[in-house]
């Protein structure tokens, strides 16, 4: 209901501020007279990481520019230690305070806002808040009309990567290193090896991840092929797991946990979102749903294999680093779309996946670039 009467209020306040003062176009934007830029990026933990190539690409162009951002009040955690980053700010969600935080954002004096990735109508009707004379973001979005520019796909597998670079490459931003960035404070690394202690009793120095859950059940590998994947990596590599999950999902993490023949730590919501990650830094290996720790994992240079079903590698999977790979059958088994509709419940593009295959990916991938570095 507040969503609903937010997008109205929105629409409205946009097209009676667009009659009286239409958008100003980019072309007159002044590059040389900007000094701080907001960035939204308010959504999910791998919209987050998809922005960070564009943040620095715009930072390595503009180094003058104070670059702010506003973030998931989670996920903004990503962003706390980049370098590229002068502030972050919290999005508190669908209520009352968006006005707090719009006056906040007032006082800043942007001089450009960018919606890399945000919910609409709340970040567009943010961004006009702000103030700021030039807008760009999405050419979907139905207020788009309100922008001084729109970013349109240029495709339909365009890396989500890509995408967020084409709204900085309007202003002569641009770069070619597509990795992510997750940059671990010395304090999280300290607490991460505590825990790993505590736990195993040392650091394991062959610890490996699963990413058996995730947000929406239709990305879920089948539980039983975790549970056989874990029980062959500690056969072969004696590898003690850390199996990544949120509180949600926590029950669902521990009865994969309970079949397994080696130890494992399951995450299970209990520490924060950055110690996670620092966790996540200390394995030689992720295996990992289509979810946002295996972009964490990615974006710490984890040798990474991510187990896609409804999407599609070419635009949310690993790109352009050698420490990732994807296996993807969706195209073999399914010409439908129910999976992009969150209605399939066999998950048949996940189950297609066998475990010998994943087996065989990281003998034939893995072992030869790590583990053998590694001896």
């Amino acid at each position: 209901m507040w969503h609903k009467l937010l997008s109205a209020l929105g629409r409205a306040y946009l097209s009676r501020r667009v009659r009286r003062q239409p958008p100003r176009p980019l072309s007159a934007l002044d590059t040389a007279k900007v000094r701080r830029v907001l960035l939204i990026s308010n959504t999910a933990l791998g919209d987050t990481l998809f922005s960070t190539p564009a943040i620095r690409a715009l930072k390595e162009r503009y180094p003058d520019w104070e670059l702010e951002v506003l973030a998931h009040r989670v996920f903004g955690d990503l962003l706390a230690h980049n370098p590229y980053v002068a502030r972050v700010w919290t999005y508190p969600g669908r209520d009352r305070r968006l006005a707090a935080l719009a006056r906040r954002l007032r006082s800043r004096d942007y001089g450009l806002v960018i919606i890399l990735h945000g919910n609409d109508p709340e970040a567009t009707l943010l961004a006009a808040l702000t103030g700021s004379p030039f807008i760009i973001g999405s050419a979907k979005s139905p207020l788009a009309f309100a922008y001084s520019a729109g970013v349109g796909p240029t495709g339909p597998y365009e890396h989500a990567i890509e995408r967020r670079l084409n709204f900085v490459r309007l202003v002569g931003a641009d770069t070619r290193d597509k990795r992510m960035d997750l940059f671990l404070p010395p304090q999280e690394t300290t607490r991460a090896a505590a825990i790993l202690r505590e736990h195993f009793g040392e650091v394991p120095p062959g610890l490996m991840a699963l990413h058996p859950t995730g947000s929406d059940r239709y990305k879920w590998w089948p539980a039983a092929s975790f549970i056989e994947l874990g029980n062959w990596l500690y056969r072969t590599y004696q590898a003690p797991l850390l199996i990544i999950s949120g509180k949600g999902d926590r029950e669902a993490a521990e009865a994969i946990a309970a079949q397994l023949s080696g130890p494992s730590l399951v995450t299970g919501g209990r520490y924060p979102l950055l110690t996670v990650a620092a966790l996540l830094a200390r394995c030689r290996l992720l295996v990992a749903n289509d979810s946002g720790p295996l972009h964490m994992g990615l974006a710490l240079g984890v040798p990474s294999i991510g187990l896609i079903g409804a999407d599609d590698p070419r635009r949310v999977g690993p790109y352009e680093v050698e420490w990732g790979a994807a296996l993807h059958k969706r195209r073999e088994v399914c010409e439908l779309e129910p999976c992009r509709l969150k209605k399939c419940h066999e998950n048949r593009c996940l189950t297609a996946i066998q475990v010998s295959e994943v087996e065989q990916l990281i003998g034939e991938w893995w072992e030869p670039r790590w583990l053998s570095s590694e001896r």
